[in-house]
């Protein structure tokens, strides 16, 4: 679909206004925190939330149709730096989640295509909209949709099959009957990968799974340890007996 102007010019008068209220000792936390990961402009996550909310008031973007106004959101993730990122994760999060379908996931996997390349772009993205996406309404078929991500071919959306994930699992089945064993088997896929961040992803997942399950995921950990890092072992077990 051909980006219009007016959609251009939001991620514009964002950046700006993000440029504008930037600190350099937010800047230097976040740069160390991330190691460089991503580049920062020194915004914290209020002042991103007040912006986006603000722009999208004055520029009356609810009268859009739903599809243009979430490809607003999905242009943010084409910027070069993590709060205009962040702003577009918070479109999704905050002004569209309760709009969007399963028809959408198509829509919300295309930030991994290309402008997601970092894990904290990934992590919030996964915290802040996927997880509550699934929690909104048809949970199972959501679920299943976001966990089929974990065959797909950027690194960091198979990560997301796990992570999307880490605030629901410690409800166990209770979140619908099979969520247990759909979760053990989006593990079992990405803990094939020997990377770090999908072995973190696991191990993340694991340890809040084991809330509910902690058999099934002892049981898991004995299966497959000799492809856990040690990282993902630790993890894993932290909350096991």
């Amino acid at each position: 679909m051909p980006r219009s102007k007016p959609r251009g010019s939001i991620a514009t008068v964002i950046g700006k206004r993000l440029a504008a209220t930037s600190d350099p000792k937010t800047k230097l936390w976040w740069d160390r925190y991330l190691k460089g990961a991503i580049p920062f402009r020194g915004v914290p996550m209020a002042g991103i939330r007040q912006i986006v909310h603000e722009v999208w008031a004055e520029r009356e973007l609810d009268r859009l149709p739903l599809q243009e106004r979430i490809e607003v959101a999905l242009r943010q993730f084409e910027q070069r730096h993590a709060e205009d990122k962040l702003a577009g994760v918070l479109m999704l999060g905050e002004l569209l989640l309760n709009d969007l379908t399963t028809e959408h996931v198509t829509d919300l996997a295309r930030p991994f295509e290309k402008h997601i390349c970092d894990w904290g772009t990934c992590d919030w993205y996964c915290v802040k909209v996927l997880g509550r996406f699934v929690e909104t309404d048809d949970r199972r078929t959501r679920a299943q949709l976001i966990a089929e991500w974990r065959h797909a071919e950027p690194f960091w959306q198979r990560r997301a099959a796990a992570v999307a994930f880490v605030n629901l699992a410690p409800r166990g089945d209770a979140f619908f009957r099979g969520f247990t064993s759909l979760l053990l088997t989006v593990c079992a896929a990405n803990v094939k990968d020997a990377a770090r961040f999908s072995q973190t992803g696991v191990g993340w997942l694991l340890r809040e799974l084991s809330r509910a399950e902690p058999e099934r995921v002892r049981a898991f950990v004995d299966e497959h340890e000799a492809e856990m890092s040690k990282e993902a072992l630790k993890a894993a077990t932290a909350r096991l007996p």
